[in-house]
């Protein structure tokens, strides 16, 4: 992880997870179906792996997911500390921050949030 957060790009951040979760997604559903698929043609054992491939896109999906936020806090927190003292930043003010990124960056919405 880099340790100079000031140089990320967050539209180009914001962007890399958005892809990244939106192929993920696709496989999981894929993988869904197949396992669907396999069972109604009786091929349970096949069916019930493809489901745990599923299940452990399912979970990779939520651990990048978390990463590239917690990446983008870092860089954004990075920026901010330039403009203002972040001991006088309140709690609530942090928390109500961290939680308008995470929502703001599941939702795809980079114009809003890129600086």
């Amino acid at each position: 992880m880099p340790s100079d957060f000031t140089s990320i790009d967050l539209a180009t951040l914001n962007t890399a997870q958005g892809a990244m979760v939106t192929a993920l997604r696709g496989k999981v559903c894929q993988w869904e179906q197949d396992s669907a698929d396999a069972a109604l043609d009786g091929n349970l054992s096949t069916a019930a792996a493809i489901q745990q491939w599923a299940i452990a896109a399912d979970l990779l999906l939520s651990t990048i997911s978390i990463e590239f936020s917690v990446l983008f806090s870092k860089a954004l927190t990075t920026r901010f500390d330039g403009q203002r003292s972040i001991t006088h930043y309140s709690i609530a003010n942090q928390v109500l921050d961290a939680v308008a990124l995470e929502v703001a960056g599941s939702q795809g919405v980079a114009e809003l949030i890129a600086v």
